[in-house]
């Protein structure tokens, strides 16, 4: 794509995850987003065929802005338990940076294909990879690494919905904690 295609595709992409935070998934038109974001109707066709395809692609689009947060400041050298401490602080710093998501994270459970796209790039992913080399050097349970994610990383999300919604603020030392925490859950 041009660069003008990705700019158009993203613009398309915020106007989607803003009308989802607003009105739920099933509320969602092709008419709707063009009008949300600033484009003719007849626009959004150039760059998808249909709301379906639109919605694939924005579930591809929401789990690698996931996993490219996952990856910052990655250096596989480090000791696991480094490793995972930091791959839970940048869950946690990227959800506190993008509430929209934090907000629509039900609604992306419910996209057309979401779990395809899940189950078709996790094997590739920085988790998928730092699993499989500490499964294989004995440091945590051998496990699927969605099961790892659920039992670790997974609180992350949840403490940043819970947060977000009921207006909490935890101390970095209590964060600290539930990290060692869920470590110790996935340790062997």
């Amino acid at each position: 794509m041009r660069q003008s295609e990705l700019d158009m595709t993203a613009q398309i992409f915020a106007a989607t995850e803003r009308l989802m935070a607003e009105g739920g998934l099933h509320n969602l038109s092709m008419h709707k987003i063009a009008r949300a974001a600033n484009i003719s109707a007849g626009t959004i066709y150039i760059y998808f065929k249909n709301k379906d395809e639109l919605l694939m692609q924005f579930a591809q689009y929401v789990f690698s802005q996931f996993t490219q947060a996952i990856e910052r400041n990655r250096d596989e050298t480090r000791p696991y338990f480094e490793q995972y401490r930091q791959i839970w602080w940048n869950i946690w710093l990227f959800l506190k940076d993008n509430p929209m998501i934090v907000v629509n994270l039900n609604q992306y459970q419910s996209l057309p294909h979401f779990y395809e796209v899940c189950m078709e790039l996790e094997p590739q992913s920085y988790w998928n990879r730092f699993c499989q080399n500490a499964i294989k050097d004995q440091v945590i349970c051998d496990l699927p690494s969605h099961i790892l994610f659920s039992l670790g990383l997974k609180s992350a999300v949840h403490l940043s919905v819970d947060c977000h919604f009921f207006k909490q603020q935890l101390s970095d030392e209590m964060l600290e904690d539930v990290i060692a925490r869920t470590w110790r859950a996935i340790q062997k």
